[in-house]
């Protein structure tokens, strides 16, 4: 007598499949959530001149004696919190629509498969803006200058200070 094992393909929890397809998408959220904090950053530092060799004065960019002390700066680039935000308001929508619109668990799988893809572009392009703006800065003159800021991706840390301070 032989008996045959019967397979059992009905899963433990109804819809367990769709609760794994949340979960990939919340550590797709979270790696590059993780991966924007830690390459998604830049410094910019100079001086706009610099002290006379006579030590007696200053000079300026161009090397012209000045009786204005010159000042330096730093920019430091960092991710925006928007960032962060736009990356929860994917996750978070996404389940939403998946809640209201999903008519079975193939349309939600390809709602969860859009919102991964809509999660590592906004990551690249998110890295792309953001090394784009810190290696395009070029600052002159740290008493007038303007920068074109990287938001929703990056933010900018600007100080600035007398080059006799430092």
């Amino acid at each position: 007598m032989t008996t045959t094992p019967t397979e059992n393909t009905t899963p433990l929890l109804p819809g367990s499949a769709l609760l794994v397809g949340i979960r990939s998408l919340l550590v797709w959220a979270i790696v590059a959530s993780a991966v924007s904090a830690m390459f998604l950053r830049g410094t910019h530092q100079s001086c706009s001149g610099g002290l006379a060799a006579n030590g007696q004065g200053f000079i300026d960019a161009g090397g012209a004696p000045t009786a204005i002390e010159p000042r330096c700066g730093s920019i430091e680039l960092s991710p925006s919190p928007l960032l962060f935000a736009l990356l929860a308001v994917v996750v978070i929508g996404t389940i939403t629509r998946i809640l209201r619109r999903a008519g079975d668990e193939d349309h939600a799988f390809r709602m969860l498969n859009n919102a991964r893809m809509a999660i590592v572009v906004l990551t690249l392009v998110a890295l792309a803006v953001g090394w784009i703006a810190i290696m395009t800065v070029h600052v002159d003159d740290w008493s007038s200058f303007s920068l074109y800021s990287p938001l929703p991706f990056g933010q900018f840390d600007i100080e600035t200070w007398p080059i006799t301070q430092r």
